[in-house]
């Protein structure tokens, strides 16, 4: 029997670990068996879940499968978005995690099952990998045991379950990295902490970065306050003592480290674009911090759900040098919360997410560990201390109570078992430490339990109403188009593309699961080049990672300049579909979709020699930008100047409308100069066109310059939204541009411009003579102009170019993931123009001579071609995919030489 004075010694051993096992088992069957058997939800989040994780999970499983049988792994797919590299588009979710290829032992029927055990696997490996360092850290059966609990169940590995699964691998490396880092400190193999480096590096560079940053404050932190006195080496020779094997792990994770890296540069997404004040954060971000502490819940990433068990650690554990250890880092990471600077900076740059919030559940669980290990040498101040602490939380759960519509459970809860610990530990009625541990224990499972069940279900978090039913989510992929995709006129030789109209917003990646070639893509690394494309032609729907989206705004001249073909969509949305594309009539059988298609598109690749260089092609408008691009092959300066390319014709008809602008009585607004001032829900400016037959056979736009939003009365310590929707309306035709806030920095971009196409205006419809423009929050809106263009469409000039294209086309014998090989006949010195999304893992050779691609038309491939006949052959290798082997091969070299050789004398 173990005295009440006495720390129960039991070692952290394979016993721990089976415990373990069976909690997490019972734990997440009490937080979600009526979650999937009653409720029949999934973990596949309505939004990034759907159009993102699962399918990307699926798709890849579907390429390691056909890998597997000899089918060969794909550098490039079709069907990412126009055509993108495989590794950078995937190896930011599945490629890296290890946890993914588990998922070729499940047949393909049983992907979705696969999908969800391997999350829930996930979780129980972060305990897992806690219990290792707590081994090392020399915690007790009981203290690992609920520490591990600690860590596993709070809420960011919770929360990440149906947000963003891989992001709990960041989770699951820190504590490795810090095991890594002890055994360096005591003169052991630093084996551990260069397999914890390659881990993290290799499953997702955005983190590793996060990782790399709080793995330094931990060593430093506890160099100077563990380990100084004791440790021979100073920190300079430790700092290089860790270098080497970091540098070595690094280098492991090379093969895949380097290209997604590479595409991360090159991609539409970078770091930057933040408006907000790098100071300070909203108040309301404040009061978060303190009721998230020991709640579900999330703001800007900084997500909480602790046990009050790790908080009563805080204030009642000595100074003894782990303790202060603990202590002094919590605080420096508090301060890292505290500023946005420092949030950015964590999050490289970019906008202050927290998303290295997960590093306090580390924290948090090791002084819950080392509570439970030290119980018995508690003095009375730390009981008193940790009473007001107690008191504090409980006067927050009486003030939750009174606040209408606040969740009263997300408060009351925590800190009704937080009393329950605090009176266990303090009190001297039972027995021996060990029952106080069992005690412990079950207070930690119900309160992780309850904070689970709090943030999922409809009584809390409801998280539950933002998920798909279970066994929906392939239906509702392979419905996406209504399964008119495969309806497509498809003649020989005939590369298109399918495209949706600008009602479709909800179609992203759905193109991958359909083996299908589109323009729509959602994904965290895209191709930075099809964003210039998209930026310099001002499409409306255009988004940060979703550059190509929407249709293209319904633009015919883009449409069929990016050889879109097909288009589908709702028959509600028919009267979006752009002109030239005719309903295909057999798709009138379908109830819910409609098939068009063109004879306009132009071909995959042809040759053109005729084009401008980018700075006169910039100095253009959108739509002239549009029209020359159907005319003339757009090259970079110095490659224009070094062509023999005829000069461009840069006569356009398009023209600008006149009109009077009036604002609508219904929404009372102010404007002084180009600032327009409304207190209502919604601001109404009407254009009133004053020769609206003149529109007659054209399309319609309208352009908003110098745009820009502000709250009425601004104040940095509130959080004012500035979100707001533009609704664009003329006829039949009513489109909406959003605005993200400016607090929304995955998805925000700055619109100072707009343009929006309000349709083709046909010779026999009603001529309506208003636009009318609406914009749906209150405020100011500053609008340096509106401008009216109408773009002149002549059907047999449309016609003729496309003809005229498909006569100089490329005749394709080949077409492959990775391979084009075609031919050209009699040719003078011209110019290949293609719709191959640029990147510099393209390479090409004509007539077995090797030519340098170079980037035309601001995002695509183009080549110089000779007089006379052209044998092309275009191949794709992912950049730095070569190199990152090599690297990869050394860097394994290195290991086992540093393993075996250099560290045989270690034990």
């Amino acid at each position: 029997m173990i005295n009440e004075g006495q720390i129960d010694r039991r070692i952290i051993s394979k016993q721990t670990l089976g415990l373990y096992s069976l909690l997490f088992v019972v734990m997440m069957s009490a937080i979600f068996g009526y979650y999937f058997f009653a409720a029949n939800a999934s973990f596949i989040w309505t939004t990034d879940g759907y159009t993102q994780h699962y399918l990307i999970f699926y798709d890849y499983l579907e390429k390691m499968r056909g890998f597997f049988t000899g089918s060969g792994f794909p550098l490039w797919d079709w069907s990412i978005g126009m055509g993108s590299d495989v590794i950078q588009s995937y190896g930011y979710y599945v490629i890296g995690d290890p946890f993914v290829y588990l998922g070729l032992l499940f047949p393909e029927s049983m992907t979705e099952i696969a999908f969800h055990l391997l999350i829930i696997l996930r979780v129980w490996a972060v305990g897992g990998s806690f219990l290792l360092f707590a081994k090392k850290m020399n915690f007790s059966h009981y203290a690992g045991l609920i520490s591990a609990i600690l860590y596993a169940f709070a809420n960011y590995g919770i929360f990440n379950m149906s947000r963003h699964p891989f992001f709990i691998l960041a989770m699951i490396w820190f504590p490795l990295l810090c095991l890594g880092m002890e055994k360096i400190f005591l003169n052991e193999r630093s084996t551990v902490f260069t397999v914890a480096v390659a881990l993290s590096a290799f499953s997702n560079f955005y983190f590793f970065y996060k990782l790399t940053i709080l793995i330094f404050f931990y060593a430093v932190i506890r160099y100077f306050i563990v380990y100084k006195k004791t440790q021979k080496e100073s920190l300079l020779k430790l700092f290089l003592k860790t270098t080497v094997p970091y540098l070595i792990g690094l280098m492991i994770s090379a093969i895949l480290f380097l290209p997604v890296v590479y595409g991360f540069l090159n991609a539409s997404r970078t770091p930057g674009g933040v408006e907000i004040n790098m100071w300070i954060y909203p108040l309301e971000y404040y009061y978060a911090l303190f009721d998230h502490t020991v709640v579900p819940g999330s703001y800007f990433w900084t997500i909480g759900g602790f046990s009050l068990l790790s908080f009563i650690a805080l204030v009642s554990l000595n100074s003894l040098p782990k303790f202060k250890f603990i202590k002094v880092t919590l605080s420096l990471l508090l301060i890292l919360l505290l500023f946005p600077f420092f949030g950015s900076l964590m999050n490289g740059l970019s906008g202050p997410y927290n998303r290295f919030s997960f590093v306090f559940a580390f924290y948090l669980a090791l002084a819950g560990g080392y509570l439970v290990d030290h119980k018995s040498d508690l003095k009375q101040t730390a009981k008193n201390k940790s009473m007001f602490l107690m008191i504090i939380y409980t006067i927050a759960a009486v003030i939750s109570i009174l606040i209408p519509g606040y969740l009263t459970v997300y408060m009351t809860i925590p800190v009704f078992i937080g009393w329950v610990m605090w009176y266990v530990l303090f009190t001297k009625r039972f027995s021996g430490s060990n029952q106080k541990s069992q005690m412990i224990l079950g207070l930690v499972v119900l309160n992780m339990v309850s904070n689970g069940i709090g943030y999922y279900y409809s009584f809390g978090g409801n998280m539950i109403s933002k998920v798909l039913d279970y066994g929906t989510v392939e239906e509702k992929y392979q419905q996406a188009l209504g399964g008119l995709e495969s309806n497509r006129t498809i003649e020989s030789q005939d590369i298109s593309r399918v495209g949706v109209t600008s009602k479709d917003n909800r179609i992203r990646n759905q193109f991958i699961y359909l083996d299908t070639m589109g323009l729509n893509s959602y994904l965290s690394i895209s191709n930075g080049n099809l964003s210039e494309f998209a930026r310099a032609i001002e499409t409306s729907p255009y988004q940060t990672i979703q550059p190509l989206r929407g249709g293209v705004d319904d633009r015919s001249g883009v449409n069929n300049f990016l050889g879109v073909k097909s288009i589908i969509t709702k028959k509600e949305n028919e009267a979006f579909i752009p002109f030239g594309y005719d309903v295909i009539e057999d798709a009138d059988e379908n109830q819910d979709f409609i098939l068009a298609e063109t004879e306009n598109v132009f071909p995959f690749a042809y040759t053109i020699d005729q084009g401008m260089s980018y700075s006169s092609f910039m100095e253009l408008n959108a739509l002239e930008r549009e029209t020359a691009l159907a005319n003339n092959i757009i090259l970079e300066d110095e490659e224009y100047k070094e062509s023999s390319l005829l000069p461009a014709d840069l006569q356009t008809e398009i023209e600008e409308v006149s009109f009077e602008l009036n604002i609508s009585d219904e929404t009372p607004v102010t404007q002084e100069d180009h600032l327009y001032t409304t207190k209502s829900e919604q601001m109404t400016l009407e254009l009133t066109i004053d020769r609206p037959e003149a529109l007659v056979g054209s399309e319609l736009y309208v352009r908003l310059e110098g745009l820009k939003y502000y709250p009425i009365e601004e104040n940095i310590l509130l959080r004012q939204p500035t979100n707001y929707t533009l609704t664009a309306a003329y006829g039949d035709i009513e489109k909406n541009v959003y605005q993200a806030d400016r607090y929304s920095f995955s998805s925000y971009y700055p619109r100072d411009s707009m343009l929006i196409n309000l349709g083709y205006i046909e010779q026999d419809q009603d001529i309506n003579d208003q636009i009318t423009l609406n914009f749906n929050r209150f405020g100011k809106y500053s609008i340096d102009s509106i401008k009216l263009y109408a773009k002149p469409i002549d059907e047999a000039q449309i016609s003729e170019a496309a003809a005229s294209r498909d006569e100089k086309a490329l005749k394709i014998t080949t077409f492959a993931d990775q391979i084009i090989k075609g031919e050209i006949e009699d040719t003078n010195d011209e110019w290949l123009v293609t719709t191959i999304p640029y990147s510099e893992g393209w390479k090409a050779e004509i007539n077995g001579k090797a030519v340098e691609p170079v980037k035309a038309d601001l995002g695509f491939v183009g080549l110089p071609l000779n007089k006379g006949d052209n044998n092309v052959t275009l191949t794709y290798r992912t950049p730095y995919l070569l190199t990152g082997c090599l690297v990869t091969l050394l860097g394994l070299g290195l290991l086992g030489v540093n393993h075996f050789i250099l560290q045989k004398d270690k034990l």
